[in-house]
């Protein structure tokens, strides 16, 4: 899903080649090998490597790949960094593999990918290709959580996941939607309600109020655009996380919020009522008229 980017793309300059040619293999490191841009890294089979980039160099959502990875990976902001963390494949031979970057939302993303760095693969015999295999099989599930910069506005991206406390009130901000001021909807099971985005201009923004008994959790945010099927096209557009309790000055606006019951509540409430203004009548009645009496 686009978002406002950090940092726009650039070309790689033509001087990226000169130090792959010339430097030679980095020191082996079985985990948590770096490799940022340009770089060299010397790696056996199933370490695990981590790909950095800096705001510039590479935008939210590109994805690495290289013959000797298992999978590619996607770069997603951790600020200040993009990273990703990719698996050297156990049956990776020995030799030097090209690193190679393509751009989000690339409807061919491997016909033109760009050079980005390059790693070694070192021997490795059949043992340890086989323990490599067995510990690959409980890799866990790449974390897509998105951390961005604070003076950022929210969200970037379906996974610029930021923490609110239960009671908050929350700007939220989108750009993709511009000249539907005011038909876009946002709903969430942490909202009070259904915040409007309006904006005269590209971007909409809307303010949204979380609930006061929200729990700590993850939380799903869905647009709703105009003629839109909501039940078939409800996919998350956004993810916040409330961090905690809410404060109670946050709250007292809600708690002194009146009830509103369904009409059959309201209707035996008005019943109870009405019964025991008929029952007090008849008994002043029947006390007037002994006194007549």
């Amino acid at each position: 899903m686009p978002r406002l980017r950090t940092g726009a793309w650039a070309a790689l300059p033509l001087t990226f080649l000169l130090p792959l040619l010339a430097a030679g293999p980095a020191a082996a490191s079985p985990t948590g090998a770096q490799l940022p841009y340009g770089g060299v890294q010397s790696v056996r089979p199933g370490v695990l490597l981590t790909v950095t980039a800096d705001s510039g160099q590479a935008a939210n959502g590109d994805t690495v790949d290289s013959p000797a990875f298992l999978a590619p990976g996607r770069l997603r902001m951790m600020t200040p960094v993009l990273t990703t963390t990719v698996a050297i494949a156990c049956d990776a031979k020995p030799g030097a593999y090209p690193v190679t970057l393509s751009r989000a939302g690339d409807e061919r993303p491997t016909e033109h990918p760009a050079r980005w760095a390059r790693v070694r693969v070192q021997p490795a015999d059949d043992a340890a290709r086989q323990a490599c295999r067995d510990e690959l099989k409980h890799l866990p599930a790449a974390d897509r959580e998105e951390h961005w910069a604070a003076d950022t506005s929210w969200p970037q991206s379906d996974w610029d996941v930021r923490g609110f406390p239960a009671g908050s009130h929350v700007t939220i901000t989108d750009n993709e939607d511009e000249g539907l001021d005011g038909q876009v909807t946002l709903s969430s099971i942490a909202f009070t309600g259904r915040p409007t985005l309006r904006g005269a201009r590209a971007v909409l923004t809307g303010t949204a109020t979380l609930r006061c008994d929200a729990a700590p959790g993850l939380y799903a945010v869905y647009r709703h655009l105009p003629g839109q099927d909501q039940a078939r096209d409800a996919e998350p557009w956004a993810r916040l996380r409330v961090t905690g309790a809410a404060r109670a000055s946050a709250c007292s606006a809600q708690a002194a919020a009146p009830s509103h019951g369904s009409p059959r509540t309201t209707w035996v409430a008005w019943a109870a009522a009405g019964g025991a203004l008929l029952a007090t009548a008849a008994l002043l009645l029947r006390l007037r008229s002994r006194r007549r009496a």
